[in-house]
């Protein structure tokens, strides 16, 4: 018989785990979005696969659109506000500015596996305090948006 101690924790781990992404990040050179907006290399952004970017009918107003995503490397971890649609990108994969891959990495590498997943999304934190006690904390965070980006206008490249 599995113990509600076990059970607990292969629920929590399950739930978190459906949370989180995994895949290679890569970077390039940002400019017009799929978001409708502008960037540059400087700028902690992000593309995101089809898979998790969305099918909207138009880009610009997917929901996705001015999320933060937490990305996680080799105990390093940066964010990062999505911005495009990275048609090339398998599921689960980035594709990331300059600026964040060298938060996480050397340039020099070009493609490195990472998990990330959504700011303000819902997570399971397991403590485990031994002899099979466990405390299972729940955050349930609503959908954050940057708020830079949501204040940010419309621009066409000759005003950045």
């Amino acid at each position: 018989m599995i113990s509600l101690t076990t059970a607990l924790l292969a629920l929590a781990v399950s739930a978190s785990q459906a949370l989180a992404y995994s895949g290679d990040m890569t970077y390039y050179t940002p400019g017009l979005g799929a978001c409708g907006k502008y960037n540059s290399e400087s700028d902690h952004i992000v593309a995101l696969a089809p898979a998790q970017y969305g099918y909207d009918a138009n880009p610009n107003k997917a929901k996705v659109c001015g999320r933060k995503i937490n990305i996680h490397y080799n105990g390093k971890t940066a964010s990062a506000t999505v911005v495009d649609k990275c048609p090339s990108c398998a599921s689960g994969s980035i594709d990331v500015s300059p600026a964040v891959f060298k938060q996480l990495a050397s340039l020099d590498k070009g493609r490195v596996k990472v998990t990330w997943g959504y700011s303000g999304s819902s997570a399971v934190n397991v403590e485990d305090f031994g002899d099979g006690q466990i405390r299972l904390v729940m955050s349930d965070d609503q959908d954050q948006v940057n708020e830079e980006y949501e204040g940010f206008e419309n621009a066409n490249e000759n005003e950045l």
